[in-house]
């Protein structure tokens, strides 16, 4: 191990107990960063209202690391109560998945309303004066070198910039999604409003040292708004896989049933919709199709999914298992024959890369992904990890379907081809690169 004498403060609002995919990235890296040199000062949200939990992912955290948790206000408390929702009910599925009915109500249409207007860039706005204060205490104490800031959500860049600005400590910004119009972020601003993020944006891109994104598309997307920030300062830093997760792990029993996994949450524009089609096709040719494959869901889902499922003749094919710990939901990864992989019915779809993929390519599974052309159907492809079909194409998901369910058993482990691919994705190999990184610009 090397020396430890740099530390680096990491700004992240998702870290443990936080549990779900945006935990993983900055999680694994102040795992790792010590074998590099660094010394990880973490400053995140204390008492967070975090979409999910896992409070096995605390033991991740390596003994001796510094956590500093501040004040949030967090307005999704009170959006629950307004709304009249279930008070742990997670809120990034209930406002993303929201159906037509749901957004009719005054309620719901008020408070949509309201998060487009005013909390920009979004609703972690109330950790910023906190954290900020906070931060300037960490800095005086800790003699940090770098400051590091991961999001979404955006709120922890501005977080960084302050501190960047009043301490003159080099500042690294992480993007795991772009930023404005994307995914998760409201797809309608008022002018004003929208005009003030899109200074936020441009704010953050001019004043960082680097810029780290998770795909080449989410930095070509910053730059369609920003071109006039294109230099050598940003650098491709994919997700990963953590190896040492899967030590110990002891799959689920398996079955005679063909069995196609999904990890993650499911919701609005990420859904199995054209799995669902496919199935159905089947079973007009086979009535006791349902009896030969099983589509299990690992994690939470949202109403409008369920309710799709529900109303489908091949109902009886799926298995909603909930959201898991972090190692429980590994276990069924490894005791599937496939991994579902679903991309987001989106304008920037082709632009993703989820991170669950990496997860993915470390059990040594084949791939069944949903998803347009882009960035993830040229990874599988490239890399042999496994099937990619259009969402659109439900004849030719239904053909290889058909053939997979015929001849189960022999389309397993397309990855482990591929070992050479396989460690580029691990998390520690990532993490070294991150701390060449920050080597770089401590001792230029």
């Amino acid at each position: 191990m090397s020396k430890i004498c740099k530390k680096v403060l990491v700004i992240t609002y998702y870290f443990p107990p936080s549990g779900g995919a945006g935990v993983q990235r900055t999680l694994k890296f102040v795992k790792y960063l010590r074998e590099f040199g660094w010394e990880p000062v973490v400053l995140t949200a204390k008492n967070a209202d975090y979409p999910a939990y896992d409070e096995s992912l605390l033991s991740e955290i390596p003994e001796g690391i510094k956590v500093y948790r501040s004040r949030i206000f967090e307005p999704y408390r009170l959006y629950r109560k307004f709304t009249s929702r279930k008070a742990e009910e997670s809120t990034d599925i209930a406002t993303l998945s929201l159906g037509q009915k749901s957004k009719q109500k005054l309620s719901e249409r008020l408070s949509e309303w309201i998060r487009a207007t005013f909390f920009i860039p979004d609703a972690r706005i109330g950790w910023l004066f906190f954290a900020y204060l906070k931060g300037k205490r960490i800095l005086k104490k800790e003699n940090v070198r770098i400051i590091y800031s991961s999001a979404p959500p955006y709120t922890t860049h501005l977080i960084g910039k302050m501190l960047h600005r009043t301490s003159k400590l080099p500042w690294v910004v992480d993007f795991r999604d772009s930023w404005i119009g994307w995914v998760s972020t409201p797809q309608w601003r008022p002018k004003l409003s929208l005009a003030i993020e899109m200074q936020m944006e441009a704010s953050v891109l001019r004043h960082a040292d680097r810029i780290l994104t998770v795909t080449r598309g989410i930095k070509e997307d910053l730059l369609s708004r920003h071109p006039e920030f294109r230099s050598q300062v940003w650098h491709l830093l994919p997700n990963g896989f953590d190896a040492a997760d899967f030590d110990s792990i002891q799959p689920k029993k398996k079955d005679g049933v063909l069995t196609i996994t999904y990890s993650g949450s499911l919701y609005g524009p990420r859904n199995p919709e054209s799995l669902l089609r496919a199935l159905e096709l089947l079973q007009v040719e086979d009535p006791e199709i349902t009896n030969k494959v099983r589509i299990r869901i690992v994690g939470r889902v949202g109403e409008s999914v369920i309710s799709d499922i529900q109303v489908s003749p091949v109902k009886d094919s799926f298995e909603i298992v909930g959201y898991l710990p972090h190692k429980e939901s590994l276990e069924y990864l490894l005791s599937a024959d496939l991994l579902l992989l679903i991309v987001d019915n989106a304008r920037v779809s082709h632009l993703i890369i989820p991170g669950k993929v990496y997860e993915y390519i470390g059990t040594g599974l084949p791939i069944l992904a949903l998803a347009p052309e882009g960035e993830t159907a040229e990874l599988i492809r490239s890399n042999d990890l496994g099937y990619v079909f259009d969402p659109k194409d439900v004849s030719s998901l239904r053909e290889t379907l058909s053939k997979l369910i015929t001849t189960k058993g022999n389309s397993q482990n397309l990855t482990m081809n591929n070992k050479a691919f396989q460690k580029k994705c691990e998390r520690r190999e990532h993490t070294r690169k991150l701390a060449e990184i920050f080597d770089e610009m401590v001792e230029k």
